[in-house]
């Protein structure tokens, strides 16, 4: 039953953080006004407002004007839902408690990204003040795990974007994503930044494949955030069968 109110709360949460996806881009308050359809305005009632179930019922419309809703809630609401079951299962209570946050900030981050290729700064720096303090009162996490993971994730992704920028005169990864990778690095440390750059990078290289051969060339743009947070979030979920696999 416990993992089922998890997984409640956080589809709530995740509502939320929809919220903030679509609004924060744009310079809107979160707060206000209420949630309502942005093609009619039409206030959205509670019994609209479940999260998933909602969609679910109303078929993926709204009630008044019927403009799809898009799926990127429900998809949201559950992964949000699934953040908190796995953070609790995974990790002793304080430890799931900012491991969920984190996740939850990646979760948005990435999805702003995708939506439009930004990164915002106000999540990024909070990122990295919320995973320095927390370092202090973590069980499994130090301070100077903290410390030389925000190094890390600073200065290896800057080394990139560096020669990017200044030797083929092009930007092959945002500064965004730096600032991306120093919040990662700040909350996992070392071993989450490298997670995230060489999975990411995975994860990236057999997304554009399809996309290389469909174009036939290389003239287009991906955003890198999301797979940067999923490289992070599967090095962190496998992390014991990869480091076995590593000494192997």
């Amino acid at each position: 039953m416990i993992y089922i109110f998890l997984f409640i709360i956080g589809a709530i949460l995740g509502s939320f953080y929809n919220v903030v996806i679509h609004r924060l881009p744009e310079g809107k308050s979160i707060v206000n006004p209420p949630s309502h359809c942005p093609k009619c305005k039409k206030p959205i009632r509670w019994y609209d407002n479940i999260p998933i179930l909602s969609y679910i019922f109303l078929r993926g419309r709204c009630r008044y004007c019927k403009e799809r809703i898009s799926p990127i809630y429900p998809f949201v609401e559950t992964t949000s839902g699934l953040l908190l079951v796995f953070s609790y299962y995974k990790w002793p209570l304080v430890d799931a408690l900012v491991m969920y946050v984190f996740f939850s900030m990646l979760l948005i981050l990435s999805v702003i990204d995708w939506r439009t290729f930004i990164l915002p700064d106000i999540l990024n720096y909070s990122g990295i003040v919320f995973g320095f303090l927390t370092s202090f009162i973590r069980d499994s996490f130090s301070f100077y795990e903290s410390l030389f993971g925000m190094i890390a994730g600073f200065f290896i992704p800057l080394l990139i974007y560096l020669y990017y920028v200044k030797v083929r005169k092009m930007e092959g990864l945002g500064f965004g994503d730096v600032k991306l990778l120093t919040f990662i690095g700040a909350t996992t440390g070392v071993y989450g930044v490298l997670s995230a750059v060489l999975l990411g990078s995975f994860f990236g290289l057999l997304y554009a494949i399809p996309l290389i051969i469909k174009h036939r060339n290389l003239k287009f743009v991906v955003p890198f955030g999301p797979f940067l947070s999923l490289g992070c979030f599967v090095g962190l979920a496998f992390e014991d069968y990869i480091k076995i696999l590593w000494r192997i």
